[in-house]
């Protein structure tokens, strides 16, 4: 019975010194925490395992996403949470809060978001740059409705053919 306590000492030496070269810092530090329930009978060795590797897994998700963040070069992150609903007393606190939570998604509905006539009116006029110089050729699976005012050319060329913008709205 000594031999086995003997044992465990060493076994878990083996286990930090696996941890360490696996370069996993966070299971290292959970380490100790996980064995002490585990000799408690809270955990199964399974459970053990799991918990392990979620802490590890858990560290390098949050810092891929600080990376990607600081990558992306974006100033400070805002959250709901730190949102001044106060500031802005027309926005419905509860609405917002339930749009965040995503339901909508799972009930495949869609939410379409209206702009004030105001801000359309200020923005419309530079969503003509965004337009683009060519018209974009649609093919036959797509079936895009596409109108003569968003084609900045009039006799535009299709594949091999000149082809007008009437006519190409009536292909498509």
């Amino acid at each position: 019975m000594s031999a086995t306590l003997d044992a465990i000492p060493s076994m878990i030496d083996r286990i930090r010194h696996d941890l360490v070269g696996l370069k996993m810092p966070r299971a290292l530090e959970a380490l100790d925490h996980v064995v002490r329930r585990l000799e408690h009978g809270e955990l199964s060795a399974l459970e053990a395992i799991d918990i392990l590797l979620s802490e590890e897994l858990t560290l390098r998700e949050n810092s891929r996403i600080k990376t990607a963040l600081r990558m992306g070069r974006l100033g400070t992150i805002k959250t709901l949470a730190g949102f001044d609903f106060t500031f802005q007393p027309s926005l419905d606190r509860d609405r917002i809060f339930t749009l965040a939570q995503l339901g909508f998604v799972d009930r495949h509905e869609a939410v379409h978001f209206l702009a004030p006539l105001e801000l359309e009116r200020a923005i419309g006029p530079r969503r003509s740059a965004l337009k683009p110089s060519k018209p974009e050729r649609a093919s036959t699976s797509q079936r895009l409705p596409i109108s003569s005012d968003r084609l900045p050319v009039t006799n535009a060329k299709v594949g091999s053919r000149s082809v007008s913008a009437s006519s190409a709205d009536r292909a498509c």
